[in-house]
């Protein structure tokens, strides 16, 4: 299923879900990023400081927020890159587990 940035980021707030305590940064490179912040519980279109940082293309973070794509296969495969905190980013299949 395709969907856009701003419809990712109302079923995140719709279904509050966050990594509590830790900001998660999705870097889609030319097509922008995603602060997810589970600190102050807000999510948005953000380029700012985050624990993990969390590369990949838009059609890539789609494919995995569909569970179309497996997270360790992306992650071993190089189409997912992680800066920082690893224990966040570990969290991400809960999240979108939560938001389908």
């Amino acid at each position: 299923m395709s969907f856009t940035q701003d419809q990712f980021i109302a079923k995140v707030v719709k279904s509050d879900a966050y990594v509590a305590g830790s900001k998660i940064k999705f870097d889609f490179g030319q097509e922008g990023s995603i602060l997810l912040d589970g600190i102050g519980r807000k999510v948005e279109k953000d380029d700012g400081p985050a624990d993990s940082v969390i590369s990949l293309s838009w059609a890539d973070f789609q494919a995995l927020a569909d569970g179309n794509l497996n997270p360790m296969t992306a992650f071993m495969t190089g189409r997912v890159k992680v800066q920082g905190a690893m224990g966040p980013a570990m969290q991400l299949k809960q999240i979108f587990q939560t938001i389908r």
